[in-house]
C-alpha cells in the first residue's frame, strides 16, 4: 500500500524500477519491499488520463477505486492524482 513516504520514493526515481535497483539505499530497499512497481506505473498511466479527461466516466471511476485501494490515505491519494496531473 503506498504510503507518502513510499510515493516520495517512487517519485524520486521517476517510477524508474531499475534505477531505483541500481541507486536506491538500503532502508528506501526495505521500505519498497512490498511495492509492485508495474501496478503504480499503470496506475498513474490512467490517472494521466482521467486528469486530461480522454476516458469514459466509467474507466475513470475504475481509476479513482483502483487508486483508493492502492493509497494508504486521502493525502498519499492526492498527492499521486497531483503528480499525474504534471505529466
Amino acid at each position: 500500500m503506498l504510503t507518502v513516504e513510499k510515493l516520495t520514493i517512487l517519485l524520486t526515481f521517476n517510477s524508474d524500477e531499475d534505477l531505483y535497483a541500481r541507486s536506491g539505499s538500503p532502508t528506501e530497499k526495505a521500505l519498497l519491499a512490498d511495492i509492485e512497481w508495474d501496478k503504480y506505473t499503470s496506475l498513474v498511466q490512467d490517472l494521466v488520463l482521467v486528469t486530461r479527461k480522454l476516458v469514459s466516466k466509467e474507466y475513470a471511476q475504475d481509476v479513482h477505486s483502483r487508486l483508493l485501494a492502492a493509497c494508504a490515505d486521502k493525502e498519499t491519494a492526492q498527492m499521486l492524482i497531483g503528480y499525474a496531473s504534471t505529466l
